[in-house]
């Protein structure tokens, strides 16, 4: 079944023409079970569609039952309906933020929709995330008197602005436990983040640029991969980053691109992910930014099929671990010891990483009362 996933997902986003052969009523129903796991509901229903108007011309039944079909329906109508209001909001905060002085870009969900083309609609988002550029403590001050703000730590702040939709106002755009990749990543961000930032007028709002979002999507989906998981969703965002390299520049952004990719030392999860943009989603070869490692791309895959988007869904994690710190740092520890033999640096560096940034929001935290403990 995951085969027949991967290539609906190629239907979806024009890797393919139509699947293989015809699903029976029952696999239909499994690969809408297997879309929700991995939160690609919306873009698999457009995969489906594309199948199905193709087998028509060529004189074929499609045998999805009508349930399956009205309840895939009534999920992507939902997905683009959250995603107009998203972008809606996306626009009101930054001229927010632009009016009390501070630069902003929408981060990874809708920025990175809009990278989908036909299919930008269709991609299903959390919250909006939107990096405020500005010292922490400024921009944490300026959240506090929203008066909307539930909660904050080392690299962003949860503002309930909107009664719909929570934002995520980040002042760091993405952190690492890794202590000497993570100094190298805030001063990169710090210092040559805002020349990697482009004002989009038929969005509305500002978006990182090819070279940002190759970082900062390389290393989100490391991020939780080392930390509860990370499902095809996100390795399709960045199929999509990969396609967004302008083409009168794409030599000179791939090179800048695998400079930062070594200068933070992803190169080894670079590699796996090419490997899995090119079996699972068909990337065409001038697009990789690394050579792809089948070994690796191949454990990484495993991972991704089993843990579901974000690890919600991974049998092997128990449903239990959040309910005490013992709990949940047991579970950490199973988890990364999968990890070792392929990543063991980053293994190592997770405990002290954690004692870090516990430490940082607890000595923030000392003196406060209202939000969220």
């Amino acid at each position: 079944m995951n085969r027949l996933l991967f290539h609906l997902i190629r239907v979806a986003i024009g890797s393919s023409n139509r699947l293989s052969r015809q699903p029976s009523a029952d696999e239909w129903l499994c690969l809408y079970q297997m879309a929700v796991k991995q939160s690609l509901v919306g873009i698999c229903f457009a995969g489906m569609k594309k199948h199905i108007e193709s087998s028509k011309q060529d004189g074929e039944d499609v045998a999805i039952p009508s349930k399956v079909y009205h309840r895939w329906l009534g999920v992507a109508v939902h997905v683009q309906q959250r995603n107009e209001l998203m972008n809606r909001h996306c626009a009101e905060f930054e001229k927010k933020l632009t009016k009390d002085g501070y630069k902003s870009c929408v981060l990874k969900g809708q920025g990175l929709g809009a990278l989908y083309g036909e299919l930008r609609g269709l991609r299903q988002s959390g919250d909006i995330d939107t990096w405020a550029l500005g010292e922490p403590k400024e921009i944490i001050d300026w959240a506090r008197k929203t008066d909307t703000m539930t909660y904050y730590d080392y690299h962003h702040a949860d503002l309930s602005l909107f009664k719909d939709i929570e934002i995520e106002l980040h002042y760091r755009p993405t952190l690492s436990r890794n202590l000497f990749r993570n100094v190298r990543l805030q001063r990169w961000f710090k210092e040559e983040g805002k020349k990697h930032i482009e004002f989009k007028d038929d969005l509305g709002f500002s978006v990182p640029d090819y070279v940002f979002n190759v970082v900062l999507t390389l290393n989100h989906n490391f991020w939780h991969l080392m930390y509860e998981g990370v499902g095809l969703r996100q390795f399709l965002d960045l199929y999509f980053v990969l396609k967004s390299v302008d083409t009168s520049k794409q030599i000179k952004e791939k090179e800048e691109a695998q400079k930062l990719i070594k200068y933070f030392q992803l190169q080894h999860f670079a590699r796996a992910s090419m490997w899995i943009m090119q079996e699972i989603f068909g990337l065409e070869e001038s697009y990789l930014i690394s050579e792809p490692d089948e070994k690796s791309g191949r454990f990484l895959l495993d991972e991704i099929m089993q843990s579901g988007n974000f690890g919600k869904f991974d049998k092997r994690l128990s449903k239990d671990r959040y309910k005490s710190k013992i709990s949940l740092m047991l579970s950490w520890v199973k988890h990364n010891l999968r990890l070792l033999r392929y990543y063991p640096a980053d293994v190592f560096w997770t405990p002290i990483g954690i004692l870090r940034i516990s430490l940082w929001r607890r000595w923030h935290y000392r003196k406060e009362v209202d939000l969220k403990q």
